[in-house]
């Protein structure tokens, strides 16, 4: 009885530690919103997402834990309306061209400075185009597609920049120890700040007004 009753109050405590851990990172992350200029951030008690608006559009950034081969990542989402459809992704080397049986085919934009560098995909390359003729366009790009797993997507009624945190290459990049027990906290603030530079970027560039269900 006595092992039952100790174990109850270790798993008590437990639950209690990483509550108060949770809640700690959603008010860093409700302060990274606020920095954003969002209006009235809120966290979503459920999933822990930060969710507010930010120029009449619904804006929500999601920390996302490792799962099996997945690595921990961060999403950044605006609900956004697109007349056309854009995927960027990192070429990672060999395998890492997407399939494209589904979904728009791959296009080669001529104003893309570093064409070697992404997969571009798209079903109306003069709006692609029309994307990467602002200076502003690659250089926040660049810091924003270093994993595999790493995706700029425009579709017709969002934006999603999705980031993987704890990949080899993105530790590699930003000088991390490759084994850490502990929440990245500096990391992952950095990299939602990427994140949000590069939306806001995009939303201007192409002009994107909000959708709304």
């Amino acid at each position: 009885m006595l092992v039952v009753g100790g174990s109850a109050v270790v798993a008590v405590l437990l639950i209690v530690v990483l509550a108060r851990k949770s809640s700690a990172f959603s008010e860093r992350l409700l302060r990274l919103a606020t920095s954003f200029g969002w209006e009235a951030p809120q966290r979503v008690w459920w999933s822990g997402a930060i969710r507010g608006r930010w120029r009449g559009i619904a804006v929500e950034l999601r920390h996302m834990n490792r799962y099996k081969g997945v690595p921990e990542r961060i999403l950044l989402t605006m609900s956004t309306f697109s007349p056309a459809r854009v995927i960027i992704k990192h070429r990672g080397g060999f395998m890492s061209k997407p399939l494209t049986l589904f979904g728009p085919p791959i296009v080669e934009p001529m104003n893309l400075r570093d064409r070697e560098k992404y997969w571009v995909r798209s079903n109306e390359l003069v709006f692609v185009e029309r994307l990467f003729s602002r200076s502003e366009v690659d250089p926040a790009l660049e810091p924003n597609l270093i994993a595999r797993f790493d995706v700029v997507d425009l579709g017709p009624k969002r934006l999603r920049v999705l980031r993987a945190i704890d990949h080899s290459a993105v530790k590699k990049r930003f000088n991390r120890p490759f084994i850490k027990f502990t929440r990245d906290y500096e990391l992952i603030e950095t990299i939602a700040a990427e994140e949000w530079k590069l939306a806001a970027v995009i939303v201007e560039t192409l002009g994107l007004r909000g959708y709304e269900n």
